[in-house]
């Protein structure tokens, strides 16, 4: 057996764009065992109303078989850790907790966050990344609270994080653990960006798994893409991830046709067996 056969397979909900039943059981049928809840602010705190339905989607999971691993906090431009617009920002830190809160209760392992959105100036940078470690911290603790990991993720662009030293940097001190997108480095090469991740000894809650042309994120299939998995699971086996093998692939990807749920199983066996390179 591979070393990341011996991790479960999971998959972000961005596949289904659903947390019900069917959505739950057909991500089961093919190999699945866990998900990570990835929802915009509207269906979260409104079409879902997790914050007071948290109970009933937990028994929904457990009676399918399947492990509510993780929980994506929402992202926007205006919904973001790192803003300068006190307003925005205070929103979004009340959203979060809230969903920390939840997610907790509902046995939640991982709440994922992106540190901010973009764009980002060189001469803005320093005030958001200040803004950005604040609300790290302070999101750790409401996660310490709920029995849950803070997980934070590298992203592309010019956003928070783009770059392993600064993503270093910024977790110093703070407590959260690290979220790792294999989709997102754009200035530095992938198997290098976690190695040193992995050096600094932060450590790895949780994987968003999927493949791209190293131009922008395209959120592929592996195999369709210029990703090294060969290199990026040894790096992961260094590292001592034991979390799923989590993919964050939607339906159709950008350019792609439509994904088959069964396809999406067999792309999780075909790279945990060593096969995709």
């Amino acid at each position: 057996m591979t070393y990341a056969q011996g991790l479960k397979f999971g998959s972000s909900l961005c596949f289904t764009r659903s947390l019900d039943r069917d959505a739950l059981h057909t991500l089961k049928s093919v190999g699945i065992d866990a998900v990570e809840l990835s929802f915009n602010f509207d269906t979260y705190m409104n079409k879902l109303d997790f914050a007071r339905n948290w109970e009933k989607y937990a028994d929904i999971a457990a009676e399918e078989g399947i492990e509510l691993w993780s929980i994506h906090l929402p992202f926007s431009r205006s919904l973001d850790i790192s803003s300068t617009k006190d307003e925005f920002r205070a929103i979004a830190l009340y959203t979060n907790r809230t969903l920390i809160e939840a997610a907790g209760k509902a046995g939640i392992k991982v709440a994922v966050l992106h540190p901010s959105s973009e764009p980002i100036t060189d001469e803005d940078r320093p005030e958001r990344l200040r803004r950005s470690r604040e609300a790290i911290i302070e999101l750790r603790e409401a996660c310490d609270r709920a029995g849950m990991k803070l997980a934070v993720e590298n992203l592309p662009r010019t956003c928070m994080c783009n770059r392993s030293a600064e993503m270093i940097e910024l977790f110093r001190d703070t407590g959260a653990g690290i979220v790792f997108d294999t989709n997102h480095s754009l200035i530095e090469e992938n198997v290098a960006f976690l190695s040193a991740l992995v050096d600094s000894e932060i450590p790895i809650y949780s994987l968003h798994i999927s493949d791209y042309d190293f131009v922008d994120e395209r959120h592929r299939l592996p195999g369709d893409g210029l990703n090294n998995w060969t290199g990026i699971l040894a790096q992961l086996e260094r590292a001592g991830y034991s979390g799923p093998l989590m993919y964050e692939v939607p339906r159709q990807p950008k350019e792609r046709d439509v994904i088959a749920p069964e396809e999406l199983g067999a792309n999780m066996r075909a790279l945990a067996a060593g096969e995709i390179k």
